[in-house]
């Protein structure tokens, strides 16, 4: 049993990826065979234009994922772990949580009607206060910012979930003894919560910066990387170069290249992301 699950593994895991790691440096397809190409696929990344605009919407796409992700369910978690009724709080958790049994396909598609310039909610409002319509996602002044709103108010289930069980895990006789010694609730926040929480940052802030780098579903449902490429990614094109123009070379290669830059961010943020406190229960 063992050795079969390691067989699928293998077969299905890691032959992949090592298999785009080598045709990442080749001229292919995806049927004839692949020709040795060497770096003529990254010199193309680093060069084309709408790579480059691509790195520069997943920069400000990722950095905007880890505040909207981390700094919003934060607070929320933190809200309701000061709340005394204990039916108070379930009824938030639940009013938080339920979102996630909706399709995300079906708010994205929500989304994209609010923006909609003809009969959108949002242009609707800006006619009843006599302000001139805008293009939200067809012009490229204000897509990628239209795209980063989608999700208001980004209270993100899982997020709050992770950050309140968190702040449940302190030691209650911490909290009472800050209070005792005079520790005010915005002090306490900073000085104590925040601190013994760092591993549950830690983990939210890799998984959205992971999430933000490798997704491009908004893009492929509501943009399509428009308009001019104002809202391309790296990972949006690898899939077009690789399912569009057969070009699996140079797909591999933008997957190699976010591979590298995502475990680069990774071993960074955990340096920089740690916990100065860590209590250890006797």
């Amino acid at each position: 049993m063992m050795f079969g699950t390691v067989a699928l593994l293998v077969i299905f895991a890691y032959y992949p990826a090592f298999s785009a790691f080598f045709h990442a440096f080749t001229i292919w397809d995806g049927f004839t065979p692949a020709r040795w190409a060497g770096l003529k696929n990254f010199y193309e990344i680093f060069t084309h234009e709408v790579f480059r605009k691509g790195f520069q919407n997943m920069g400000w796409l990722v950095g905007w994922e880890v505040v909207r992700s981390a700094v919003f369910p934060l607070i929320c978690a933190a809200m309701m772990y000061r709340l005394r009724s204990e039916k108070l709080a379930y009824f938030f958790r639940l009013i938080y949580v339920l979102p996630i049994v909706v399709p995300w396909v079906v708010s994205v598609l929500v989304w994209k009607m609010f923006y909609d310039p003809s009969i959108g909610l949002f242009n609707d409002i800006l006619r009843g206060l006599g302000l001139k319509t805008l293009g939200w996602l067809t012009d490229p002044k204000t897509a990628l910012a239209s795209l980063m709103f989608m999700g208001f108010p980004w209270m993100d289930g899982v997020a709050v979930l992770i950050f309140l069980a968190g702040f449940l895990a302190i030691p209650l006789e911490i909290i009472e003894a800050s209070v005792v010694d005079g520790c005010g609730s915005f002090r306490r926040f900073f000085a104590i919560e925040i601190p013994l929480i760092v591993p549950q940052i830690r983990l939210i802030v890799i998984l959205r910066v992971i999430s933000a780098m490798q997704g491009f579903g908004w893009q492929f449902l509501v943009t399509r990387g428009g308009p001019s490429y104002a809202t391309t990614v790296p990972a949006y094109r690898m899939y077009t170069e690789a399912m569009g123009s057969a070009r699996f070379g140079l797909g591999c290669a933008v997957g190699l290249l976010l591979f590298v830059v995502i475990f680069a961010l990774t071993l960074i943020n955990n340096k920089v992301i740690q916990a100065d406190v860590e209590y250890q229960a006797n």
